[in-house]
């Protein structure tokens, strides 16, 4: 299959998107934990519970896949820089650094300008790239 860079205005559209998934995961993350407390939960609780539902939603869909649910919508995929999918590992590295450069404020993305292939300060730092998928033939029945 040939995949080519994904554009910078799709990977922010599909950021977009995943904000979405997360503010539920945030939300969900705080009624899980007021029922564990049986009440008003400590704060290092609920912050615990959403490091993990956060954190989680991103590994497992790139690691299981290369998509996340705004990358799908936007047919976008990561994948390790010689085109495969990426390990766990290599997805907790790119978690890491997309936290470590701030990339949910979506700021490091515009750094895709700089690359000759639309690479991320985190994808460069975890040798990863986000690719645009081609879009399906259509049908003629």
């Amino acid at each position: 299959m040939q995949v080519s860079s994904a554009p910078i205005w799709k990977r922010l559209l599909a950021l977009i998107y995943d904000a979405l998934v997360v503010t539920a995961l945030v939300l969900i993350s705080g009624l899980v934990a007021s029922v564990i407390a049986q009440g008003e939960a400590p704060s290092w609780l609920t912050q615990l519970l959403i490091v993990l539902s956060v954190g989680g939603y991103f590994w497992w869909s790139w690691s299981r896949g290369g998509k996340t649910a705004g990358m799908r919508a936007w047919r976008l995929r990561v994948v390790g820089m010689d085109g495969e999918p990426l390990t766990s590992q290599v997805a907790i590295k790119r978690l890491m650094m997309c936290i470590l450069t701030l990339a949910p404020t979506g700021v490091p993305l515009l750094t895709g300008w700089l690359s000759p292939i639309g690479q991320t300060v985190y994808d460069s730092l975890s040798n990863t790239r986000v690719v645009a998928e081609p879009t399906p033939p259509k049908s003629t029945q």
